[in-house]
C-alpha cells in the first residue's frame, strides 16, 4: 500500500491543471487551428468547443476521481471496472511513449529555448541539456509533495501574468502597418474548417485531467478534485479566448493563418517589437512549467499505481519514507525518458500514438456506465446531465480520431496504425510474462 500523504490543496491542484494546459500550445499551434476557419467568429467558437470538450472530460473525471480518490489517474479507473488487462495495456503505452514521450518532447524544446538564453551551454548537444533539465525536475519533485507544487505554482502564477502582459500590449497599442496574407488556405467549406481547427486545439488543451493522477495525494477530494478539474479548464478557456481574440486585434485571422509564432507576429504589428525577448523567456517558462507538471503527475504516478496493484514491478510502488514520494517511479521514468531522447525520433513516435492515447481517454470515461451510481452519496462528485456528458467526450473523441486518420491518409502517412503495433506488443508482453512479475 502507498503511504502517500493528502497535502495538496485547491490551489495546488488547481493551477497544476491550468499550467498543464496552457503550455507551448497557444503560443505554437494558434496560426494552424486559424488556417482552415473563415472568419474571426468562427475562430473563436473552436476554441471555445475545444475547450468544452476538455470541459465535458473534467467533469466526467471529477466524478472517475471522487469515486477512486487513489494515486494514477485513468490506470486506476480502468483497473477498478475493467481490471489489470486494459489497465496494464494503458500503464504500458504510457510508459513507452505516451506520457514519457510527451515529457522527452517538452525536455527537448525547453533545451533548445535554454540555449537561446544561455549560449554558452551550446558545448552541449540539445538531448545532453534536455537531460539536465529533466533531471533537475525530476529531483524536485523527490522531495516533499509540497515543494514540487509550491515550485510548479510559481511557474504557473508567472505564465499567466506574463500572457495577460502580452495581451494588455496588444489590446493598449494599435497596428503600425499594414499586413498581407500570401495565402488563404481556409476550406471551403465552413463545417469541414472547423473539424479541422479543432485537431491542433484538442493537443492546446491537452492536460485538463492531471489531478486525477496525483488524487491519492489531494487533501479533502471530493471537494478540491471538481473544483481544480472543472475551474481549472474553465480559467484556461477564458484565457485561450482573450489571447486568440487580442491576436485578431492586432494583426487579423488571415495574417495568422498558418503562422508558427503568431504572438512574435502580434508585437511586432503594434510595435513592441522590443518585447520579443520577454516573449522567448515566457514560452521557456511555459514549456519548462509543463514539462515539471508532466514529471511529477504523468507516467510516474502511473507506474507507481502499476506496481501498488501488482500488475508492475512492485518496487515502483513504494513511496519514499522520509519524503512520501514515489522516488523510484519516477526514476525509471527519468532513465526511460531519457533514452528516448538520444534513440528515437520522439515526434513521430508521438505521432504515432495519437489515435490511440485519445481512445484511451475515451475508453477511461466509459467507465462511468460502468459504475455503480448511488445517490446521495457525499463523499462523491456526480456528473449534472449523465449520461449526455460522457457520451458527449467520446463522441468528440471518436470524431477527432477520424480525422486525425483521414489527415495522415491524404498525405500518405500510416503513423496512426503505429500506435497498434504498441498496443499488439503490450498484449503480447502482458500475457508471454504474465506469470513472471504479474500477481495474478
Amino acid at each position: 500500500m502507498s503511504n502517500s500523504r493528502r497535502v495538496l490543496g485547491i490551489f495546488d491542484a488547481t493551477s497544476m491543471v491550468t499550467g498543464n494546459m496552457i503550455g507551448s500550445g497557444i503560443f505554437l499551434l494558434v496560426g494552424f487551428a486559424a488556417q482552415p476557419v473563415t472568419s474571426d467568429f468562427s475562430l473563436i467558437l473552436a476554441w471555445i468547443g475545444g475547450g468544452l470538450m476538455a470541459l465535458m472530460g473534467a467533469f466526467c473525471i471529477a466524478e472517475l476521481s471522487t469515486r477512486f480518490p487513489q494515486t494514477g489517474g485513468d490506470f486506476i479507473y480502468l483497473h477498478k471496472v475493467y481490471g489489470p488487462f486494459p489497465s496494464f495495456l494503458y500503464g504500458w503505452m504510457s510508459l513507452v511513449i505516451f506520457q514519457t514521450g510527451a515529457t522527452a518532447v517538452l525536455a527537448l524544446f525547453s533545451a533548445k529555448y535554454t540555449l537561446q538564453f544561455l549560449p554558452q551551454l551550446q558545448f552541449l548537444s540539445v538531448s545532453g541539456l534536455a537531460s539536465i533539465i529533466l533531471i533537475f525536475l525530476t529531483a524536485i519533485h523527490c522531495f516533499k509533495v509540497q515543494v514540487g507544487s509550491r515550485f510548479q505554482s510559481i511557474l504557473t502564477i508567472i505564465k499567466v501574468v506574463g500572457i495577460f502582459l502580452m495581451v494588455g500590449l496588444l489590446f493598449q497599442s494599435k497596428p503600425i502597418e499594414a499586413f498581407h496574407s500570401y495565402s488563404n488556405n481556409s476550406a471551403d467549406n465552413p463545417y469541414i474548417g472547423f473539424s479541422r481547427a479543432l485537431t491542433p486545439i484538442f493537443f492546446a488543451y491537452t492536460g485538463w485531467n492531471c489531478a486525477g493522477y496525483i488524487a491519492g495525494e489531494i487533501s479533502n477530494p471530493r471537494r478540491t478534485l471538481p473544483i481544480a478539474l472543472i475551474g481549472g479548464t474553465l480559467i484556461t478557456i477564458i484565457i485561450y479566448a482573450i489571447v486568440n481574440y487580442s491576436f485578431i486585434q492586432s494583426i487579423g485571422l488571415e495574417n495568422m493563418k498558418g503562422q508558427e509564432m503568431v504572438p512574435l507576429l502580434a508585437l511586432n504589428a503594434v510595435g513592441a517589437n522590443h518585447w520579443s525577448g520577454f516573449l522567448s523567456l515566457l514560452i521557456l517558462i511555459s514549456v519548462m512549467s509543463s514539462l515539471s507538471i508532466h514529471i511529477q503527475t504523468a507516467a510516474a504516478r502511473v507506474i507507481q499505481a502499476m506496481g501498488q496493484q501488482g500488475i508492475f514491478f512492485k518496487f515502483t510502488g513504494k513511496t519514499n519514507t522520509r519524503f512520501y514520494t514515489p522516488v523510484n517511479a519516477l526514476t525509471v521514468q527519468a532513465i526511460w525518458t531519457i533514452g528516448l531522447m538520444f534513440l528515437l525520433d520522439i515526434e513521430n513516435l508521438v505521432d504515432s500514438t495519437t489515435v490511440v492515447m485519445i481512445m484511451f481517454s475515451a475508453l477511461s470515461i466509459s467507465t462511468l456506465f460502468k459504475v455503480e451510481r448511488k445517490k446521495n452519496d457525499s463523499k462523491i462528485f456526480t456528473i449534472p446531465f449523465y449520461p449526455l456528458i460522457p457520451l458527449a467526450y467520446i463522441l468528440s473523441a471518436v470524431f477527432i480520431c477520424w480525422g486525425v486518420i483521414q489527415f495522415h491518409l491524404s498525405q500518405n502517412s500510416y503513423l496512426p496504425f503505429w500506435g497498434l503495433f504498441f498496443l499488439i506488443a503490450g498484449s503480447l508482453i502482458y500475457f508471454s510474462w504474465k506469470n513472471f512479475f504479474l500477481n495474478e
